[in-house]
């Protein structure tokens, strides 16, 4: 299974920054991830056996108990990597708590951390399929976005583009799984 830790953006938000950001999403080089896909990744694990699931999910149980809703700033629109862009992001300040919480998710999980310090916590809005988009370095879209709970979840591929199916979610605050789902 191919899976990776997050949060899932609230529809609202969703909905609102695809209507502020129509006309960069619109363009003939970006291929859309569906806004209900939209997420704020904690950490990629990648591809693990589906008999580690549950050991992975004590890990960010026990994590996330410990942990504080984390709030990011300055949501901007941006394109990465700044040389021949592939991907459209809304990107946050970098938040020391965020940084702290992915180095120990990855230790807890035998994942390799990020090798990007500080750790940048962005929104993948679109993916780049045709030519080389130019440079964005656009305004703040989205002031402020708390991630208050961890959900794992597993990407399965499809002809759209990949599709992320949560596993379980806990909430930063100690009260333990909220949404389990039973991994088929």
């Amino acid at each position: 299974m191919r899976i990776f830790i997050g949060t899932a953006i609230p529809a609202a938000t969703s909905q609102d920054l695809g209507t502020k950001l129509r006309e960069e999403l619109a363009g003939p080089f970006w291929r859309m991830a569906p806004v209900t896909q939209w997420h704020v990744t904690t950490l990629f694990i990648g591809e693990r056996r589906e008999t580690v699931i549950p050991a992975i999910s004590g890990a960010i149980a026990r994590l996330a108990e410990s942990h504080a809703p984390i709030l990011l700033k300055h949501g901007r629109v941006v394109t990465m990597p700044k040389q021949e862009p592939t991907m459209l992001w809304v990107r946050f300040q970098p938040n020391p708590a965020l940084t702290a919480l992915h180095v120990s998710l990855a230790q807890a999980t035998g994942t390799g951390p990020s090798i990007h310090r500080p750790y940048w916590p962005h929104i993948t809005l679109a993916r780049a399929i045709a030519g080389h988009p130019g440079p964005v370095d656009g305004p703040v879209v989205l002031p402020l976005l708390v991630i208050d709970h961890l959900t794992l979840f597993h990407i399965t591929p499809s002809s759209a583009g990949s599709v992320h199916h949560p596993i379980a979610s806990w909430p930063l605050s100690g009260r333990g799984p909220v949404a389990p789902v039973v991994v088929d």
